[in-house]
């Protein structure tokens, strides 16, 4: 019995209700009913609070400028479920997305939570397309996640920091344990972990497995420059490197995205320079310090933790040249509320406070009353989309509106957008 779209996004979708179940007994038996697929081609695995999917789609654009066929798997989406299932940055078409989940429900009676069917459509669908490589972003932490039963090339964790601790731990440990639950045996790692005491267990982790260890500022390196910056690598040296993703953070990031081409080159991969210089310059990944509209200039950013807020604001400091700033946010209940506003709302000479559409987010009123201690003019719009056009309207022609906080309130906040542009 085939099934339309909109009828395996359904099914897909119900599957929400069973919440996440961390454990890999479940997804293993699954990807045994198709030949472990996710063994049938080389692969990147990424983990870390911070970056990782950034770092995934500059890994997956240099191997795309190269000349691969690169499988893209990330979470979690802006628009369209389909984004997290990728082939050189095209989004699963809607009668394979179809094809997949029919194909699935038919030969496996094994119960899955959503995350769980997406990646095993992911990577039942890139075998099928036999691409040349992967690059798999972690769901969640990393050890018991449902991707980490891969044989990948080289893993990585971008950084740590406190965040999902109902399923990671309270401490900067145990979520370090969770995402270097990762590291294979044998298996390059590399990292941009700046904590001491979490560089150390890293270590140790890697050399209980044989895992030869990599650490950012230490056997890969970035300096800044007037244009763009220069990588110090394992090998290579490369100067006047252009990044298309904004925010100086995202150099930390490329530069652990450098370190896994260099291994992938190691492993038979032809890389090119020029591959690299280009696939760096070309680069896109939206909602990641997304600059989407000028007078006034709108940045959209999906920063929705302390750390995150913190690398967002210090890309301000270097992009915002004395522009007011008109700070829309809008934050799920789930996270550091408070930490996150005292970093972002000082920014401002006035916050826009909002609640995207699902009952995960907080109360604009709330956000308000916290608010209110950073910034002297708040505005309550609980709606994203009245928020976005008070935002607009609010702004000088010359100023810059910031709309941050949460993935939720970026969607929304781009879909608005995107809908203003195409009636001008």
């Amino acid at each position: 019995m085939s099934l339309s779209y909109q009828q395996a996004l359904r099914f897909l979708n119900s599957l929400q209700s069973k919440g996440i179940r961390p454990g890999l007994k479940n997804i293993a038996l699954a990807l045994t009913k198709f030949g472990n697929p996710q063994w049938q081609f080389p692969t990147v695995h990424i983990g870390g609070t911070n970056g990782k999917g950034s770092t995934a789609a500059m890994v997956a654009n240099i191997l795309k400028t190269a000349g691969y066929k690169v499988g893209l798997f990330t979470s979690p989406h802006l628009h369209s479920v389909r984004e997290r299932i990728q082939i050189n940055f095209q989004p699963i078409p809607k009668a394979d997305f179809a094809s997949v989940v029919r194909e699935i429900k038919n030969r496996v009676c094994i119960d899955l939570t959503y995350f769980e069917f997406l990646t095993l459509m992911a990577f039942f669908y890139f075998a099928q397309n036999k691409v040349d490589i992967g690059v798999i972003e972690v769901g969640l932490g990393g050890r018991l996640d449902a991707t980490n039963l891969l044989l990948p090339k080289v893993t990585i964790v971008t950084n740590v920091h406190l965040d999902h601790q109902h399923w990671l731990g309270r401490s900067l440990k145990s979520i370090a344990l969770e995402k270097g639950g990762i590291i294979k045996c044998n298996t390059p790692f590399i990292t941009g972990v700046k904590q001491k005491n979490l560089i150390s267990l890293l270590k140790k982790i890697c050399e209980f497995k044989n895992a030869p260890f990599y650490q950012l500022g230490v056997d890969i390196k970035y300096r800044h420059g007037q244009h763009g910056f220069s990588y110090f690598g394992l090998k290579k040296h490369l100067s006047h490197i252009e990044l298309g993703l904004k925010g100086r953070y995202q150099i930390e990031n490329a530069t652990l995205a450098l370190g896994a081409i260099e291994i992938l080159e190691g492993e038979g991969f032809e890389i090119k320079d020029e591959h690299i210089q280009k696939g760096l310059k070309s680069v896109s990944w939206p909602g990641r310090f997304e600059v989407i509209n000028s007078s006034p200039q709108v940045i959209l950013d999906v920063a929705h933790n302390p750390a995150g807020a913190m690398a967002l604001k210090k890309a301000l400091s270097s992009y915002n040249k004395d522009r007011d700033l008109v700070l829309v946010l809008g934050i799920m209940q789930d996270k550091d509320i408070k930490k996150i506003i005292k970093i972002l709302a000082p920014l401002a000479q006035i916050v826009i406070v909002t609640s995207p559409q699902t009952p995960r987010a907080t109360k604009a009123e709330l956000l308000s009353n916290i608010a209110k201690n950073y910034c002297p003019h708040i505005k309550i719009i609980p709606s994203v989309h009245k928020a976005i056009s008070s935002a607009l309207c609010t702004a000088s022609p010359k100023g810059l509106v910031l709309v941050t906080g949460s993935l939720y309130t970026v969607a929304e906040a781009r879909e608005v957008l995107r809908l203003r542009c195409s009636e001008k």
